[in-house]
């Protein structure tokens, strides 16, 4: 049985929601809130986190408060999603009215999803899914996806350290071209292979955090994807196809894991109880 969510996990998420969508409408229609440089990449941004991330988190509360297990790792996913946004447009963004909204979405973000995983029962996850899923096979996904991140950035990243010289992405876009290298090579990568290993060993923790990393990539996905194709379609940087393929692949084969993972884990009846989860 799951920890109901506090009240205030609760409440900070529909904060997050409503900051969210202030700060995405925000970005879209006030004239000069971005330096011409970042266009039209944010605008993409903005347009997923409005149309994505904020109903994936609305609805995801909804089903957690509804004791449904597949209802809390939506929920947690789409946590993971905005922490890692607005961590990444806080970066990256000059100072702008809105920057102490970044610090708010940041922080709650961060913070309610830290509660919300502390107060997930691992043992009740890994039962509810039973043999429905194949750990070697997700493992060897979040794996291979860490891996082929890792091989991405550290592509341009060391022979730049190599020789001195900075990427010629950051020539192009300026120094805050590189928040999402640190971010993926400091946090993500390592969560990712962590939780991948903790999936292979069939501990508790391992099948809670691979469906919430699967959540949040299959989130990311359209966020990835949309804004290199608009960087790169306007040669606002220069970027090789095979790093635009590359960049948007693991997101995608995320999505696909996602929704296997999701249709394995239980919903909630009209009770508020776990519905039993569906066969394989």
């Amino acid at each position: 049985m799951q920890t109901p969510l506090p009240p205030w996990q609760r409440r900070a998420t529909v904060l997050v929601a409503g900051l969210a969508t202030t700060s995405s409408l925000l970005g879209l229609f006030r004239p000069g809130h971005y330096p011409p440089r970042l266009l039209p990449a944010f605008y993409v941004q903005d347009l997923v986190i409005l149309l994505v991330g904020v109903p994936a988190l609305v609805l995801g509360l909804r089903a957690a408060v509804a004791a449904s297990p597949r209802g809390r790792t939506v929920w947690l996913g789409a946590l993971a999603f905005m922490t890692y946004m607005w961590a990444s447009v806080g970066l990256q963004v000059p100072f702008n009215r809105f920057f102490l909204g970044y610090v708010a979405l940041f922080g709650l973000s961060l913070f309610t999803f830290v509660g919300g995983v502390v107060d997930t029962d691992p043992a009740a996850v890994a039962a509810t899914l039973g043999d429905g899923i194949s750990e070697r096979h997700y493992g060897a996904v979040l794996g291979v996806i860490a891996a082929g991140l890792a091989a991405l950035w550290l592509s341009e990243l060391v022979p730049a350290t190599l020789t001195g010289t900075p990427p010629l992405l950051v020539t192009e876009q300026g120094p805050q071209a590189l928040v999402s290298h640190f971010l993926d090579l400091a946090v993500v990568v390592p969560a990712l292979a962590i939780v991948a290993r903790w999936l292979w060993q069939r501990r508790a923790w391992g099948y809670v955090l691979a469906g919430v990393a699967l959540v949040f990539g299959a989130l990311l996905a359209p966020a990835i994807t949309g804004m290199t194709l608009a960087l790169f379609l306007t040669g606002a940087v220069t970027l090789p196809l095979v790093a635009v393929v590359f960049t948007a692949l693991p997101a995608l084969v995320a999505v696909t894991f996602a929704v296997g993972y999701l249709r394995r884990v239980p919903g909630a009846d009209r009770d508020g109880r776990p519905d039993a989860a569906p066969s394989p």
